[in-house]
């Protein structure tokens, strides 16, 4: 069992490597995130694994905080579906939802943990004797079902002080720069470059055809240039009349 864990963080960390590194410019951006992203899931179960062969403590764990940590994903993605329009003020470009065979993909995710967990709940419901603990794991996995499903229903949306993605909300002044990448005739993906510095620095959301020029001038408004062309701000300044005399 401990080569399960050393393996999967020697796994883990490749994958995000390889999708961190500057290094690799085969693969698109875009897949490099998605890289990464399988990297670090990879990474923290390997690590659980580990902690869990050393110190048991998924067996010492009561199962009501895995009961009350759906609770929490379920009140959590709630309170953000609402929170975020509010956040973005006035509406200036419906981006729609994700592409169909995403929201299909994600649909079919919710649906299966969502059959499962209701069959499990239905057949605990019947013991003559059973508590809340019984079905934390059900709990949790409805929970997980509702996230699941509403990152793919919920449209995205350029409002006046950011993007709504989703669950989530990004200021403009949290963006550094944005890239293109050709998905298909009818659309493209939006690579968006985050200034913090952590794990993920892209935001990616697919934009149609129609909606990319609109999407451009939006951007260049705040001052968010395409990656590798200078700034508004560095234009304006190498603009300014110099004094010869």
């Amino acid at each position: 069992m401990s080569w399960t864990w050393i393996i999967g963080i020697l796994i883990g960390a490749i994958l995000m490597f390889a999708g961190r590194s500057s290094r690799v410019t085969r693969l698109r951006a875009s897949t490099k995130q998605l890289i990464a992203v399988m990297g670090f899931f990879a990474l923290v179960l390997a690590i659980a694994i580990m902690l869990d062969n050393l110190l048991h403590w998924w067996t010492r764990i009561p199962r009501e905080i895995i009961g009350a940590i759906g609770i929490l994903i379920f009140i959590e993605r709630t309170f953000r579906i609402i929170r975020s329009p509010r956040q973005g003020g006035a509406l200036v470009l419906d981006l729609g939802r994700v592409p169909v065979q995403d929201v299909i993909i994600n649909l079919c995710l919710a649906a299966g943990l969502t059959w499962f967990a209701v069959s499990d709940i239905v057949t605990i419901s019947h013991l003559p004797r059973w508590s809340f603990q019984y079905i934390s794991f059900q709990i949790l996995g409805l929970s997980l079902s509702y996230a699941v499903a509403v990152q793919g229903l919920v449209k995205r949306k350029i409002m006046e002080r950011g993007l709504c993605y989703g669950t989530g909300f990004c200021r403009w002044e949290q963006l550094d720069g944005y890239d293109w990448e050709r998905e298909s005739v009818h659309s493209s993906t939006l690579l968006l470059h985050k200034r913090s510095g952590r794990v993920f620095t892209l935001l990616i959301t697919s934009v149609k055809a129609d909606h990319v020029h609109d999407v451009e001038a939006v951007l260049e408004q705040h001052g968010i240039g395409r990656m590798g062309e200078p700034s508004q701000h560095a234009e304006a300044v190498t603009s300014l009349p110099t004094d010869n005399s």
